[in-house]
């Protein structure tokens, strides 16, 4: 899968930047640069990548759950062949298990699209409250049918390491379901803040995928497998994405791919129980967010305390402070990735050695 999703892309990309460089959604635009814009955040070396098209993100989703479903329709009718349809009940349960994730990220990317899109028509955006209500929705929805395909699970009477075991008093419950909704929000918007910066988000994204087929070799997770198995396709779109990415990037992933694949990182980590490795095997995403918030903050409590606003940072999030600093793109990228994967391997040997628990 992430071999078939990584030529697809690659194949699907030159096509998809021509189709995007061709779509006018703003009246009287007759050129990229008043067609696509950059950020109004970043810094002023980024003007040259005006008329660069974004929503590459189209092309991420669309190859890793075609790729996904393809496999699945093909895999359902050979098992419904071989069983002569007597247990398909089995085949609902393993195919809704197999399809929850790539749906969760799915809507988000139509999400992230409606925000693309919004600002490429010159409306300027989805408001904010609006779009981290979609999300707050998205991930609520996630995390109900995490619950009843866990609950079908265990009424089939499955073995108890394959599924979750959720808290019965309803204050547990209540700190278990908020904490996991926290997870999702925060990785959503940590993707969407990295991306800001030619293949960096992407990159980390192909790390991420990697790792979490590492951390299932040798375990028994029937909800980490269903994670891996989409995992190793968006890996392989995300890499083939960064052939048009990477510096200088001839299209952005936008909102529809940031949104969804923050998405897939946070549900992914949820379904293979490794809220407490993600610190670790996506550790550049959360520095990201947290410098954005630091930098908030710090401004916040300066400007009160002061009267004027001071800042720790040149500007957030952290890649551009480095860009500020007269760091190249591709050194601010490199460096990065070589730091996430140092974490990532941190991580990987905590988890083996079981030292870090699994959760959920």
């Amino acid at each position: 899968m992430f071999l078939s999703s990584w030529l697809l892309m690659f194949l699907i990309g030159t096509p998809l930047i021509g189709w995007l460089r061709q779509k006018r959604w703003k009246k009287d635009v007759v050129s990229d640069a008043e067609a696509w814009q950059v950020r109004e955040d970043t810094p002023e070396t980024h003007l040259k990548k005006q008329g660069t098209p974004s929503m590459g993100g189209i092309g991420i989703i669309s190859v890793a759950c075609g790729v996904l479903f393809s496999t699945i329709v093909a895999w359902s009718i050979a098992l419904s062949a071989a069983l002569a349809f007597s247990r398909w009940m089995i085949l609902w349960q393993d195919n809704a298990l197999l399809l929850l994730l790539p749906i969760t990220v799915a809507a988000h990317a139509f999400l992230g699209f409606g925000d693309d899109w919004s600002k490429a028509s010159g409306r300027g955006g989805l408001r904010a409250r609006a779009k981290l209500f979609g999300q707050i929705t998205l991930e609520i929805a996630f995390l109900w049918g995490l619950w009843f395909l866990n609950q079908q699970l265990t009424k089939q009477g499955a073995d108890l390491r394959f599924i979750f075991s959720f808290p019965q008093s309803w204050l547990s419950a209540v700190c278990f379901w908020a904490l996991l909704l926290v997870v999702l929000v925060g990785t959503c918007n940590a993707v969407n803040l990295t991306d800001g910066i030619d293949g960096l988000a992407a990159g980390l994204a192909v790390q991420f995928g990697i790792s979490i087929f590492l951390l299932i070799l040798g375990e028994t997770m029937l909800f980490g497998y269903a994670a891996n198995i989409f995992w190793a396709a968006l890996a392989g779109s995300c890499l083939g994405f960064l052939s048009y990415n990477k510096y200088p990037a001839k299209v952005f992933m936008g909102d529809t791919g940031s949104l969804a694949l923050g998405a897939a990182v946070g549900a992914g980590a949820i379904m293979c129980h490794a809220v407490f490795l993600l610190p670790f095997i996506a550790f550049i995403y959360f520095v990201e967010a947290g410098s954005v918030t630091l930098q908030v903050l710090y401004f916040k409590y300066t400007k009160k305390k002061y009267g004027e606003g001071r800042r720790i940072f040149r500007r957030a999030p952290l890649h551009h402070h480095f860009e500020l600093g007269g760091w190249s793109e591709w050194r601010v990228v490199g460096t990065f990735w070589a730091i996430n994967l140092v974490t990532s391997l941190i991580g990987l040997i905590l988890w083996n050695k079981g030292i870090l628990p699994r959760f959920p």
